[in-house]
């Protein structure tokens, strides 16, 4: 069953959640582990097998595998595709990306002794990336029986002009006070709405013409949308662990989470004859800008076994991560008619701060280690998204989101993730390794899982230093789309399709002393 994202429309006009809603609390909540090459080849399936830097935030006792210091990074490539078909016509986009998702050290203090007792304690640090936000998706065809600014006028009726007036340079009032959306007031301080006549709260849109008692389109327009996001979400993480007797391995640690997300979306509509339009229209472009930024805690306790030889059980909990978020936003249009006029308006900046729980999340995994030969692994994780709060960000909370969190525990669900992988050693300075995980949809209506394939090799070569490569691909998968609300009776606006694929190449470069 595929869902219908409304691009746009989506944010609230309340201006208080104007860009705050329960689909920002799911994207700051999703965790995608990018890890190592060596972990993102293997599905990072790592929960019982630790050893690697790039997934410390999946199970803290991991570094206590470590008997020696390490440092390493990984610098990457990611490429995210989209394919859309809207109005008949398919658009094809990509987004490359240079980053570097993974860096850490580890320092080990040996504690040689009796293998009983405690063997070494390890003090790590490392940044991870969590989630990639950087995605691109355009959309462009040709319709005649609906318009994105039909249905910004329809959405504006029921306030009087008065309200939506701009009566100066620095006039905010019909921003913040009037409660209308901001693309409402855009759009009539440009003249792409007029009042219906004998009304003083009833719009007609600069797309439309009157005949008779009847509003009807004025003809077929020319549409056009892109929207760029960019940034993600990375964990600075503080680790301490300890490895007793070579048996069992406990390990905690403190996660700092840093958001970065920006939204670019631009939507326009051309007239494709001129002489339809009893309103001399001929094109307008419609911005919109969002840049959100914020920073979370949270703690993770683990541990790792070995209860026979080459049988490994690992398990692993976090605690919910508190985020403290800014978002903040403006609209601008450009309207342009026949006749020379042209209008461009651009918004005040608008600011919000909120606060997103994220749930709390569970690891459990499974290895076997063949010798010297490799490894096999398989892991589950599970994370209650229904429990995902918002807040106001003030000291105090007056139930603003109470609406929003009902509907967060109503539309979502408890998602369950599954990554298996494997390791094989030809010789012990190669290694061929393949994996696959899967993400469960957190979102009750919509079930389609995330999922990914991946492949690498490693190599180990003298005095330490190590390099490992890894490449890893999304599975398509499609969501059905809408860049505006439906308003006319018994005419739905248009929806399109849209296919997401991807893929990451990862190298990591280390040195153990």
């Amino acid at each position: 069953m595929k869902k219908t994202v409304i691009f746009l429309s989506a944010f609230l006009s309340v201006i208080a959640l104007n860009a705050q809603n329960r689909q920002d609390a799911l994207r700051y909540s999703q965790i995608f582990y990018e890890g190592s090459a060596r972990s993102i080849a293997m599905g990072n399936a790592f929960t019982s097998i630790g050893g690697d830097l790039g997934v410390l935030s999946m199970n803290p006792a991991g570094t206590g595998i470590y008997k020696y210091s390490e440092f390493m990074f990984s610098p990457a490539i990611s490429s995210a595709k989209s394919s859309t078909t809207y109005l008949g016509e398919t658009n094809n986009n990509s987004y490359l990306k240079f980053y570097i998702p993974s860096v850490g050290y580890v320092n080990s203090l040996n504690k040689r002794g009796n293998t009983r007792r405690l063997n070494n304690i390890n003090l790590s640090v490392a940044i991870n990336r969590l989630n990639n936000f950087s995605s691109r998706m355009s959309a462009s065809g040709t319709e005649a029986l609906t318009s994105w600014l039909g249905a910004v006028a329809a959405g504006t009726g029921g306030y009087s002009y008065t309200e939506l007036n701009i009566e100066s340079s620095d006039d905010t009032y019909p921003y913040f006070e009037s409660g209308a959306s901001w693309r409402s007031v855009l759009a009539w301080n440009s003249n792409l709405l007029d009042l219906l006549p004998d009304s003083d709260e009833d719009y007609i849109s600069a797309t439309e013409n009157i005949s008779g008692l009847s509003i009807i389109p004025a003809g077929p327009l020319d549409q056009n949308y892109l929207r760029e996001t960019k940034g993600g979400i990375s964990e600075f993480i503080v680790n301490l662990s300890a490895n007793i007797g070579d048996k069992l391995f406990l390990g905690g640690s403190v996660g700092i989470q840093s958001i970065q997300y920006s939204d670019y979306q631009r939507f326009g509509e051309t007239a494709v004859n001129l002489a339809d339009f009893d309103s001399q229209f001929k094109s307008f472009t419609h911005i919109y800008r969002l840049n959100a930024t914020g920073a979370g805690i949270n703690a993770k306790a683990g541990i790792i076994y070995l209860p026979v030889e080459g049988l490994r059980l690992g398990a692993s909990i976090a605690t919910p991560t508190y985020t403290s978020m800014t978002d903040e936003w403006d609209e601008s249009i450009k309207s342009v008619f026949s006749d020379g006029y042209s209008q461009s308006i651009i918004s005040p900046l608008g600011q919000y701060k909120y606060v997103v729980v994220s749930p709390a999340r569970v690891n459990i995994g499974a290895s076997f280690v063949f010798g010297s030969y490799g490894v096999i692994s398989a892991d589950y994780e599970f994370a209650d998204y229904s429990s995902i709060k918002m807040k106001e960000g003030d000291s105090y909370d007056t139930g603003v989101f109470d609406q929003e969190n009902i509907l967060i525990s109503d539309d979502f669900q408890l998602a369950s993730n599954f990554r298996i992988g494997m390791e094989f050693r030809p010789s012990p300075l190669f290694s061929i390794r393949a994996g696959y995980s899967l993400y469960q949809s957190p979102e009750r209506d919509f079930d389609q899982p995330i999922s990914f394939l991946s492949a690498g090799v490693g190599f180990r070569g003298s005095r330490g230093f190590f390099a490992d490569f890894g490449l890893q691909r999304r599975l398509g998968t499609s969501e059905n789309f809408s860049l505006y609300n439906d308003y006319r009776t018994n005419v739905a606006s248009p929806t399109g399709e849209m296919t997401k694929t991807g893929v990451r190449i990862l190298t990591t470069i280390g040195f153990r002393f």
